[in-house]
């Protein structure tokens, strides 16, 4: 029995949404983490493989979802300042805290990019478990 292919040409046209890196409730506010992700796509694409079941399109940028997906009790501040309904996140985070928590975020980048490199992927959880060993590590 024989079978046969039948090459066709389609053109198809996608809408690719893709979220800015900085802006939203977390505006400039964590300028290392803004830079290393600014600085490489592969870093961009690191955070999208390790999110890939998570909803990136709910927040304004990425550095807005990575902060917040990571520090849960920031999500409802960052969506009421997107209802337009409270002040930016820097307006609410201590100076101790956002050093604190722009290290965090560096690392947690560092670690998307070495689950990506590796092709390694879970779940969000799992990757936060793992965000949150290699700060423990790094201190």
């Amino acid at each position: 029995m024989l079978l046969s292919c039948s090459l066709r040409t389609e053109t198809r046209l996608a809408m690719i949404q893709s979220l800015r890196i900085v802006g939203g409730a977390t505006a400039s506010i964590f300028p290392q983490a803004e830079a290393m992700l600014l600085g490489s796509n592969d870093y961009q694409s690191a955070l999208e493989y390790v999110a890939v079941r998570k909803r990136m399109s709910r927040y304004w940028s990425v550095i807005d979802f990575l902060f917040c997906e990571l520090h849960p009790r920031w999500r409802i501040a960052c969506f009421r300042f997107y209802a337009g309904n409270g002040p930016r996140l820097k307006d609410q985070i201590t100076s101790e805290q956002l050093a604190t928590y722009n290290k965090r975020l560096l690392k947690a980048i560092e670690v998307a990019y070495d689950l990506f490199c590796e092709q390694h992927r879970e779940n969000w959880g799992w990757y936060s478990e793992q965000v949150e060993e290699a700060i423990r590590a790094a201190a």
